[in-house]
């Protein structure tokens, strides 16, 4: 955690003196009727919650590592609750969950909002709008945890309200996941999270799971990583991590995606040569990893990510590493479709066992080329997706996989509904050749049987409507 620096110390104290000093909150604390009060608390948050928000995110975007401290300090009664509710709402969906949909750790910075938010003067009002987070946070913690938690407030009224939190439902696991989803709706593309990064073994282990969503969030939301740059190499030059699976994928995703300077460039350029020759099993997990990060729904792999990791290859090293993206390089300079490509994907495919991992990630990073061009056609450019077809075809032959002939075949059946829909005249040229196109491709790919396809262009009647009596 890094502390925040001075300036936006300085905007955050003259927040709170602004706050202090509001004819909003002077009416507030004189006001002795409920409606008027929770309507003047309300103005307090239209003026002022929108200038912490500000705030926040500059912080989030520019200087992520400071959101704890950040958070910490906006806890301060001086600012009368205000974004206690956004605080606690980020801190729950922070945490990252296991399958069952339960926290991995206890949740330190969690614990440390609901204690602030049941000291607030204000809780009252506050318990408004933080019903589903209180809910959920709990739902997703340990019983334990809650109860701990629960009994360590001494107020008798807010305890009764906190237990009255733990909703039975989320003993459910679906129920759990069902909420977690809708709260990640209401925050989808806000910029909230933060992490550490690991100075010890341990800590690489204990830090990983935050640290690996941390990463993942900044790539999703395309945000600037120039103040990481001094974390990421002091971690990456940690020769103690380099034989660890964390390691390798939080350095992955970091040499893939982050645009780095000349001087970051150069160091994690030297880590990751040292690593291929010094580091028994580095560059199998390192396939592994990138065959992880190819078949992820979350992310989308692209020509920018093997260029800069080639960038950073030491072409002396001979190893499978300098083979592949030799050959990524082949494909992005002269296009899947040439015939020099496919010798070479035919040569360094054979040269490994079919089923290996380095081979998966060339049929993933192939498939993701197909499926990019396939999903942006239009009906009226089926020729050229014939065409690519055809280019699909010969990989087909070269990689002999039947879990490849799915994805291309899946990808194609999206596209070919896409044409059935368009082109309703069954007695047009258009129509019968994309039928005929589709039953000797869909056939020669072992994809569908011929009884099946026949089903696709099948017309489908429509149902009578009853005529009324």
């Amino acid at each position: 955690m890094e502390k925040i620096a001075k300036k936006y110390q300085d905007r955050l104290d003259a927040l709170a003196e602004e706050v202090q000093s509001s004819e909003h909150l002077e009416a507030f604390l004189n006001t002795e009727e409920e409606e008027e009060e929770y309507a003047h608390y309300s103005q307090l948050q239209q003026v002022y919650e929108n200038k912490i928000h500000e705030l926040y995110m500059e912080i989030a975007d520019d200087h992520p590592l400071q959101l704890i401290d950040l958070e910490i300090k906006l806890l301060d009664e001086k600012l009368e609750g205000l974004y206690l509710p956004r605080i606690l709402a980020y801190a729950v969906l922070r945490g990252v969950v296991d399958s069952n949909f339960k926290y991995v750790k206890p949740q330190d910075h969690l614990r440390l909002v609901f204690l602030a938010l049941s000291h607030s003067s204000n809780f009252e009002l506050l318990t408004k709008r933080i019903g589903q987070s209180m809910q959920v946070g709990f739902g997703l913690s340990s019983e334990i945890w809650v109860t701990n938690l629960i009994n360590e407030i001494g107020n008798k009224r807010v305890r009764n309200f906190y237990t009255a939190q733990r909703i039975l439902k989320y003993r459910d696991s679906s129920e759990r996941e069902k909420g977690l989803k809708s709260m990640r709706r209401q925050f989808h593309g806000v910029n909230f999270y933060t992490a550490e990064f690991p100075e010890t073994e341990v800590e690489l282990k204990t830090l990983y799971p935050e640290l690996k969503e941390f990463l993942l969030q900044r790539i999703i939301l395309l945000k600037d990583n120039k103040s990481l740059y001094k974390p990421i190499t002091e971690f990456a030059k940690n020769k103690a991590f380099w034989s660890h699976i964390e390691f390798i994928y939080i350095f992955g995703l970091v040499i893939n995606y982050f645009d780095l300077d000349k001087k970051t460039h150069d160091t994690l350029a030297g880590v990751l040569n040292d690593c291929r020759k010094e580091v028994d099993g580095f560059v199998d997990q390192y396939f592994e990893f990138l065959k992880e990060l190819l078949d992820s729904k979350r992310l989308t792999i692209k020509t920018d990510c093997d260029q800069r990791v080639s960038e950073l290859i030491d072409r002396k090293i001979d190893d499978q590493f300098k083979a592949y993206y030799n050959l990524m390089d082949t494909i992005r300079s002269n296009g899947y479709d040439s015939e020099d490509t496919l010798a070479a994907v035919q040569k360094f495919y054979f040269m490994n066992e079919g089923l290996s991992t380095i081979n998966e990630c060339l049929r993933l990073t192939l498939f993701a080329y197909f499926d990019k061009v396939i999903t942006s056609l239009e009906a009226e450019e089926y020729p050229q997706y014939m065409e690519l077809c055809k280019v699909i075809s010969q990989y087909i032959n070269v990689f002999n996989n039947q879990e490849f002939n799915q994805r291309v075949g899946d990808a194609c059946l999206l596209y070919l509904k896409k044409l059935i829909k368009h082109y309703t005249d069954k007695r047009s040229k258009d129509y019968q050749d994309i039928k005929k196109f589709t039953t000797a491709n869909f056939l020669d790919w072992k994809y569908m049987r011929e009884k099946d396809i026949a089903n696709l262009f099948k017309s489908r009647r429509k149902k009578k409507v009853k005529a009324e009596k």
